[in-house]
């Protein structure tokens, strides 16, 4: 059942980056500001479509600024693996300070998002994610080291503005309290870790404050449950949230 949260959570933080772009305050022009599908990751390195042009534009740190009709343009097909509520974003921006350098994303959703964990188990779903209708994440590149090919990238997003919780059914928490809880997720970290590009997501659980993290690997598509043991520790070195008193 853990593997429930887990995925909920991943689930949690794809609704967070949605389609990568910064909250554009300064617009560009239209021209600059929608970057076609051939800033994509390839399929070797991201399976997902959608994410892999998510990511393209991440990592290239390019400004973008695109509507739902833009969106789906751009990706015909405008699909993913993962179910992400893709008629509640009206608008995903990505842009970059002239001033301060500093690189923030944005994603405007239609309304205050409730929407089910796009997650069964027997067709049954275990929680809801809930966010807030406009989210803003301030976006830090840096390097991981891993030790068995060196320096890596990574693109830390942490949020800045509204809220996003994984809200998970009571019984469920009841049941295994010792390893799942509801959620509020304030890290989504891209990173390559043993060649494969791994999105950790990680915020406090709201009945203890602890650190709560997940692992989904983009290359093979798969979540990473349970963890190996050097990938939480490259976790806890990436997004090592502190104990919060819950609320």
């Amino acid at each position: 059942m853990n593997r429930l949260g887990v995925r909920a959570i991943v689930l949690g933080c794809v609704l967070g980056a949605a389609c990568a772009p910064a909250s554009a305050q300064e617009p560009a022009s239209p021209a600059s500001t929608r970057p076609g599908r051939e800033v994509s990751l390839p399929p070797n390195e991201v399976k997902d479509t959608f994410f892999a042009y998510v990511m393209g534009i991440i990592t290239a740190g390019l400004e973008a600024d695109l509507d739902n009709a833009q969106m789906r343009d751009i990706l015909t097909e405008f699909k993913s693996t993962l179910a992400v509520p893709f008629d509640l974003i009206d608008r995903v921006t990505q842009h970059t300070d002239g001033e301060t350098g500093e690189r923030t994303i944005g994603l405007q959703f239609s309304r205050h998002v409730i929407i089910p964990v796009p997650f069964a188990l027997l067709w049954y779903h275990p929680g809801t994610i809930e966010a807030d209708q406009d989210l803003v994440w301030r976006v830090q590149p840096g390097v991981f080291h891993d030790p068995a090919r060196g320096p890596e990238p990574v693109y830390d997003l942490e949020l800045s503005q509204g809220g996003v919780l994984v809200n998970i059914d009571d019984w469920l928490e009841a049941l295994f309290s010792a390893t799942l809880e509801d959620t509020w997720i304030h890290h989504i970290v891209f990173f390559r870790w043993k060649g494969d590009w791994i999105g950790l997501l990680e915020g406090p659980g709201r009945r203890t404050g602890r650190a709560m993290r997940a692992y989904f690997d983009f290359t093979k598509n798969t979540i990473m449950f349970p963890p190996p043991a050097d990938l939480e520790n490259a976790g806890k070195q990436l997004a090592d949230e502190p104990p919060r008193v819950a609320r």
